[in-house]
This record gives C-alpha cells, structure tokens and sequence, in this order.
C-alpha cells in the first residue's frame, strides 16, 4: 500500500540521514525517559529492542538505541543535578530525589503533543499558558529578577493593566526609565514580550545594562522562529531613558530539547537571538549557586497533574512520529 511505501521510505531516511538520525535518537531518548517515569525501573537497551523499536531492521534498531542512551549521557553531562536521571551507555534509572524536576516538567510537556491523554487538552492549555512561569522561574533561580510580562499578570504579582505593569517591571529592573504612554496602544498585551529579566547586581540608579526579552514557545518550532522576531524593537521603542534596544537581548524558549535540530534550521533561529531550548533552561535554573527559590505553586500542581497522568503517556509509539 502506499502508506506503507511511505512509512518504510522515512524509516529508511531516519536510519541513513545522519541528522534525521540524530532527531530520531533524541526523540527515542524523550520515549526511554518517559517510561522510566511511569515504571521507576532501570531500563536496559535491551528492554527498548524488545518493545519500542519494532519495524526497525534489528542492526538499525540496536544502533539508533545507542545513539538514544548516548543522547541521555550527553544530557547528564550538561546539567548532572538538572537532569532527574542516572544514564550510562546501556541503562538509565530515576534518581531517588522525588522533588520538582524541571526537566520532567519539561519532557513531559513536550510529550503532550503526541495525544492519547484523556486529560491532554486541559493539561496542553495549562502547559502553554504556566511554562512562561517556568522560564521566568530559571532566570530567578540563576539570580537575574525575571517577571512575566503576558497576561494574565494579576496573579503574578502584577498589575493588571499593561502600563502600570511596565512601570512595576522598570522598578524592579532598576531601570531609570521614563514610560512614553502615547507608544503603548489600546491593543497591546505584552508588547511581544513573555518574559523578560534583568541583572540585580547591576546599578540599580543607573540604565545601559543587559535586559533579556524572551518570546515562548510551545507548539512547532518554526512556531518559535516566527516569534523570534516578531515586534522585536516594540519594548524598547515605548522608553525614554531606559531598556535601550542596544543593550536588549532577544530571546526565544521552547521546552523541547533541540539536539537534534539541523544545523541550518539552527542557525537560522539563532540569528534571531538567544535560543533556550529544554537543557538550556535546565542548566539556567541549576546553575552553580543557584538561588534557593521554589517554583511558582501553579508550575508544580500542573507538574502533580503530569505525574498522576505518567501512565498514559504512549512512550512506545509517540517517538516514532518523528520517523
């Protein structure tokens, strides 16, 4: 049948491309991370060829394992108290700290997009609208002050209103900024701004120091490299005095990890600034001397609702939609 020509072309792709490879591999590694969560087991390679890899030919299949747990090892490395588990070439097991991951938090976000949950829609819009509170958590962590700017900001400790919001923000960042009110239209929500973060260590009398203005993302990627861009000189084109675009760094976060991104789609996201994919939030929020801040309580209830829902994620089959 032609669906089946199809599926054995980009099987054949996945196992001969080297960067499709690399994709395959780390989203087969988002799989092997999931079921550790819902088992509590170690897992070995060979657990995975006998029950998450089948329509592989058996060498394709035991490689593409290998470069997964190869994928975990690498993620270890760079965040070894970030990432919530023990990973060597052949096995991988949950640490025994039961504590708020956000890189469980983050994978398993992720994962929503493969459906199957019968609480999925609710727990996407949740995950949407709480993993702004997330990136803006990661940046409090590694001591910069961090608000987020989107709606709704009451419960953020916010004012609701966007003007006296930013007049908030520029007190906190220690800017010595004059708001032009005339710039800020009546239909402006956040400026093209979901979070944005400043250094506490800086001056606080003084302006001129770097401001990060981060856009999220959660859906496709080329969602994020849409949104990169988009109203990019908007925040600080309604200051005087303050948060110059010059010293504004223009970001994009997006829960997946983007190891296995090609290079040139990387690339391109990254001329549009400062890419924080999962590891990187994750390495932010652990960084050496990490401030000892606990995570907003609505990011770790949503993070109870993914674990009370751990058994239905389909870690079997949901990789294999990047084959």
């Amino acid at each position: 049948m032609p669906e089946d020509r199809d599926i054995a072309r980009r099987r054949e792709d996945a196992v001969g491309s080297s960067e499709m490879k690399v994709t395959v591999a780390a989203a087969l590694c988002d799989a092997i991370e999931i079921a550790v969560l819902q088992t509590g087991n170690s897992l070995h390679s060979k657990d995975i060829m006998n029950e998450a890899v089948e329509g592989l030919d058996g060498e394709d299949a035991k490689n593409l394992i290998q470069d997964a747990f190869g994928v975990a090892v690498q993620r270890s490395a760079m965040s070894s108290d970030g990432y919530p588990f023990i990973a060597s070439e052949r096995t991988i097991h949950l640490k025994d700290d039961k504590a708020f991951s956000a890189y469980s938090f983050l994978l398993l976000g992720s994962a929503l997009r493969h459906g199957g949950l019968s609480a999925g829609p609710g727990l996407a819009i949740r995950f949407r609208k709480h993993f702004e509170d997330l990136v803006c958590w990661s940046f409090r962590r590694a001591g910069l002050v961090a608000d987020v700017l989107s709606e709704p900001r009451k419960e953020r400790k916010l004012p609701k209103s966007l003007k006296p919001a930013l007049r908030k923000i520029a007190q906190r960042c220690g800017e010595n900024a004059q708001l032009q009110t005339k710039m800020v239209t009546s239909d402006d929500n956040d400026l093209g701004v979901d979070v944005i973060a400043a250094y506490a260590v800086a001056d606080m009398g003084r302006s001129g120091k770097p401001i990060f203005l981060i856009q999220c993302a959660t859906g496709p990627l080329n969602n994020l490299e849409s949104k990169l861009p988009e109203k990019q000189n908007v925040f600080s084109g309604v200051w005087q005095y303050g948060f110059y675009q010059a010293s504004a760094i223009r970001g994009g976060a997006t829960p997946e990890d983007l190891l296995g991104l090609e290079q040139v789609y990387y690339d391109r996201l990254c001329k549009h600034g400062w890419v924080l994919d999962r590891m990187r939030l994750v390495r932010l929020a652990h960084l050496p001397n990490a401030c000892p801040i606990d995570p907003p309580r609505q990011v770790t209830a949503l993070w109870e609702d993914f674990n009370a829902s751990i058994s239905e994620f389909d870690w079997r089959h949901g990789w294999q939609q990047n084959l």
